[in-house]
């Protein structure tokens, strides 16, 4: 019988390479939910909202990104970040904070839009994301400008 002579650090990357990563929709859907809301929470802190307020759901966003490599991370940090940011924006509402409000819905799209797991619900949910994200950035941008006017 041979003896095993691979150590632990010899087996990480191929321990790695089987862990599969988030899907490209998933991590554009994230990256959507975290850059739409943007220019509108920026001109809302020009105006004289909460910094800090705004800033805080703006790095909760930024959690799924940064778990991409790791598909069970990237969609349970998503789940987490989505309660999070809803619940943030929600008690904030008056300080600016409403404009991350349909980053949460966004983010639970990311979680569903694999379709590797399931081909025909993963459209669905990518598509109701696309439903989801296309209003908001007409939206955001509108008041942005308005905002940015007065």
């Amino acid at each position: 019988m041979a003896a095993n002579t691979h150590t632990t650090s010899d087996r990480e990357p191929e321990i790695e390479a089987r862990r599969p990563a988030a899907h490209p929709w998933q991590t554009r859907i994230a990256l959507a939910a975290l850059l739409l809301p943007l220019p509108c929470a920026l001109a809302v802190a020009v105006d004289g909202g909460s910094v800090f307020r705004l800033t805080v759901p703006a790095l909760l966003l930024g959690i799924p990104l940064a778990l991409r490599r790791n598909r069970a991370w990237f969609m349970t940090s998503s789940v987490i970040t989505a309660v999070l940011v809803l619940g943030w924006s929600a008690v904030g509402v008056l300080e600016g904070t409403w404009t991350f409000l349909t980053s949460a819905p966004m983010l639970i799209c990311a979680n569903f839009a694999d379709p590797r797991a399931y081909r025909t619900p993963a459209i669905i949910v990518t598509t109701l994301a696309c439903l989801i994200a296309t209003p908001l950035t007409l939206l955001t941008l509108t008041i942005a400008a308005l905002l940015i006017r007065s």
